[in-house]
């Protein structure tokens, strides 16, 4: 194994392990102290719901100059399925399947997921 390999299996295990404490125990936020009114919180959600969306997007862009489309797609499957199982999952879970904007998500990852699955698997 070289030492790329390793790095790249430590950072998917971090954001492994990172995604299914909030996955599993959003309370997790608590510990940190984080509130969206707070100074700190303004900027976690800048950094994961912002700075993360520009590194994917680049990140897909890199991968379309190198030629790697069909990966891509892959990565952008994985990444639309887990955020719809997951919204699904905790929208059963935490019982917000009555607000607006869970109402609206639903089906429009849902059809995302379909159209990028459509063209991935016809690749």
């Amino acid at each position: 194994m070289t030492i790329t390999e390793l790095a790249v299996g430590a950072a998917a295990g971090y954001f492994f392990v990172f995604g299914t404490g909030f996955v599993f125990r959003p309370g997790l936020v608590d510990r940190f102290a984080l509130r969206w009114t707070d100074p700190a919180g303004k900027t976690e959600v800048r950094c994961y719901y912002g700075a993360v969306s520009w590194a994917l997007a680049g990140f897909l862009a890199y991968l379309l100059t190198e030629d790697l489309a069909v990966q891509a797609l892959t990565g952008v499957l994985f990444l639309a399925t887990s955020v719809l199982v997951v919204r699904i999952a905790g929208t059963l879970v935490d019982g917000g399947r009555d607000h607006p904007y869970t109402r609206m998500a639903i089906p429009v990852e849902t059809a995302f997921v379909v159209a990028v699955a459509a063209v991935r698997f016809l690749a």
